[in-house]
């Protein structure tokens, strides 16, 4: 990491005590995350929020008043390729173009399975009319025209999503199938899947009440709840770990579906879990209030040792398997565990003046592939980086 990295971002960090908000955090997730999706196909004009989409840290709810809480840790990283315990492998990152199969001035890679090999996006005008593409060893599928925006994909190629309407929706071997709405619930909202096949997401009835549910790739049309009313599921791990909420409160249920609480960092009162992979989860917290606001801080916990660390950036977009995470802040960074970091190059061909705004949005559980997106000439081009060492 250079000087001018850590300069950029001790500014962002750089604030006022932080003050502790009385919001229905689960809700505001929730809330952000429906807004999220309608940005990523809302038009043009939304494009200059497109770039923010899948940072953690950039979600924000109403601004409420309180007693201040703790601040923030300062950035603790190491420049690039050096450890603080030992000396990593140099790490080459080189970013490509995924290919447009349809038009539109609005194209994003959006997920990609544990691999590195299947990557899911969306294509369109930002008109409501976004197509789904899955790319396989970087050639492209477009999905039937009555999948639309994309959730995640899994190591076999299968992707899931959730439509407009609030209806669930499976893409495998070529066919589009639909997820159960469970009976009292009038809507879906599918987050995640693994190579098992298990899909999770959370069931939402009109008054904001809402209930984790799991379904599978082999019947779709059967699904189970998940812990108790009040509960969501935002991830899944490939040996069938769930992350999510009840309450207020991060949440795991194992593969057996026993639920334990996880911990929340000290002098914070609540946390949410936005994704997991392998040992590793994220999530946030929330943090000081700015422009009538309450900002979002990235947590990042260890599953198998239950340990949770606030972490010293100002969003992060994604975990990989390996515990490494995405942060995405216009010039996208990963940063390992103990601490080492790479800042992940824009395209060779385009010039510095007119590089735009890199979104970086998911990385595989090696941490060496990473996908997103570059806005540039006022128009958004899938992208992916591929790393070796």
């Amino acid at each position: 990491m250079t000087t001018v990295d850590e300069q950029r971002i001790a500014e962002l960090l750089r604030a006022a005590p932080v003050p502790e908000p009385r919001v229905d955090l689960s809700r505001a997730v929730r809330d952000g995350r429906r807004r999220r999706r309608r940005r990523r196909v809302g038009g043009i004009a939304a494009l200059v929020v497109l770039a923010g989409v899948g940072v953690v840290g950039a979600v924000q709810v109403g601004a409420t008043t309180g007693p201040p809480g703790p601040t923030p840790p300062a950035l603790a990283v190491t420049p690039e390729n050096t450890g603080s315990i030992a000396p990593r492998p140099p790490v080459t990152c080189q970013a490509s173009w995924l290919p447009q199969p349809v038009k539109g001035p609005v194209a994003v890679a959006k997920s990609v399975d544990p691999t590195g090999r299947h990557i899911v996006g969306d294509i369109g005008t930002g008109q409501e009319d976004g197509r789904v593409v899955l790319w396989t060893d970087g050639r492209p599928v477009v999905l039937p025209a009555t999948a639309r925006h994309a959730a995640a994909v899994n190591t076999r190629g299968y992707v899931v999503g959730t439509n407009g309407d609030g209806t669930g929706w499976l893409y495998r071997d070529g066919k589009l199938r639909f997820l159960a709405t469970p009976p009292g619930y009038d809507t879906v909202l599918v987050h995640a899947i693994n190579g098992r096949g298990d899909i999770v997401g959370t069931a939402d009835r009109s008054d904001d009440s809402h209930q984790a549910v799991r379904w599978s790739t082999d019947h779709p049309q059967k699904y189970r709840l998940v812990g108790q009313r009040g509960s969501s599921a935002t991830g899944i791990t490939e040996d069938g770990t769930i992350v999510g909420t009840v309450g207020e409160q991060p949440y795991r249920w194992t593969p057996q579906g026993v639920g334990a609480t996880l911990a929340v960092p000290d002098g914070y009162p609540r946390a949410s879990v936005e994704s997991a992979r392998g040992e590793w989860a994220i999530g946030m917290v929330p943090g000081d209030q700015r422009s009538g606001a309450v900002q979002m801080l990235p947590v990042r916990w260890n599953l198998t040792t239950g340990a949770v660390s606030l972490l010293p950036f100002p969003g992060a977009s994604a975990i990989a398997g390996s515990g490494d995470v995405l942060v995405a802040d216009g010039a996208p960074l990963v940063v390992a565990p103990d601490g080492t970091s790479r800042r992940l190059a824009g395209r060779p061909e385009v010039r510095a003046t007119e590089a735009g705004t890199y979104t970086a949005e998911a990385i595989s559980d090696d941490g060496l592939t990473v996908v997103g997106a570059v806005y540039e000439n006022r128009a958004y081009r899938p992208l992916v980086w591929r790393c070796t060492r």
